[in-house]
């Protein structure tokens, strides 16, 4: 994924979920330091479906990933992208 000058990503992501959402997570790293981005996700309900798109400041990051986390504690994510 290539970015352009100024980092700034929409990230978007489609889920599916059994238990209310707690929170989505962009996880990145410019391969010193690895930062988070916490998006609050308790307004959900149970057994929903959507597609979120959040915008992230990726400027110098060398990769990035997505992890989603209910409120029964189970989590899911992404593989790590690649950043250009």
């Amino acid at each position: 994924m290539k970015l352009d000058n100024s980092g700034k990503a929409i990230v978007s992501i489609k889920a599916d979920w059994t238990f209310p959402l707690n929170f989505a997570e962009i996880i990145s790293g410019d391969g010193k330091e690895v930062y988070h981005q916490n998006i609050n996700l308790t307004d959900t309900k149970a057994f929903g479906k959507k597609d979120f798109a959040f915008t992230a400041n990726l400027k110098g990051r060398k990769w990035v990933r997505v992890e989603v986390w209910a409120a029964a504690a189970n989590g899911a994510f992404t593989q790590m992208i690649w950043l250009k």
